[in-house]
């Protein structure tokens, strides 16, 4: 709270903050940060990640398009966010692009393009989504639990006809390595997770 009260302080952000009387998780945490926001759009951050320098400088150029969702790449870094174990990690095979996902073909097209399962939203702190497109997805509870409650929303807004992704390949985050809380039970565990949610997903 102290660390709050010195932003408030020195920085004009209107910071809204909250703190549970009891850990309610990271599924139910991250669903409850996008419904305490009020602004057009939701950066969904995850505490162990960095934005880059002039991140938001350089996502403010790309807003014009006016997308429901913005997709960022990421650098990748030791804990300490000092050594450069990639500076690039890419999700899509393509450069700056503005998808419009009108029927099956569009996203069949986006799909051929990804990379890994960051393209389809797995990475939390590359996520950038208008709240109101968020706000209009009837969650399904049964996603708490999986690590991706953010993917099941992600997934409809992206099935939504009409709906604009923007990618940006650019690293706007930082990902800090070997803290993973996911990885406690073992990397395989941590692989286990992923194919549960997404094949729950499909």
């Amino acid at each position: 709270e102290e660390m709050i009260d010195v932003w408030r302080n020195n920085y004009n952000f209107p910071i809204i903050y909250r703190r549970n009387s009891v850990n309610l998780g990271p599924d139910r945490n991250f669903l409850a940060s996008v419904s305490l926001a009020n602004g057009d759009y939701c950066w969904i951050f995850g505490s162990d990640d960095a934005l880059a320098k002039d991140s938001l400088a350089i996502l403010q150029t790309y807003l014009d398009s006016q997308a429901d969702i913005y997709l960022c790449d990421r650098k990748e870094t030791g804990c300490d966010l000092v050594e450069i174990r990639n500076p690039h990690r890419s999700w899509l095979r393509t450069d700056d692009e503005l998808y419009v996902f009108n029927n099956n073909l569009d996203r069949e097209i986006y799909l051929s393009r990804c990379l890994s399962i960051g393209g389809v939203f797995s990475y939390l702190s590359s996520l950038i989504v208008k709240k109101e497109r968020w706000d209009a997805i009837d969650f399904d509870a049964s996603y708490i639990g999986t690590s991706y409650p953010h993917v099941f929303i992600m997934m409809s807004v992206f099935n939504t006809p009409g709906c604009l992704l923007h990618y940006i390949s650019k690293p706007l985050v930082i990902c800090r390595g070997d803290n993973d809380s996911f990885e406690k039970k073992g990397k395989a565990r941590r692989i286990l997770i992923d194919f549960i949610a997404y094949l729950k997903l499909a």
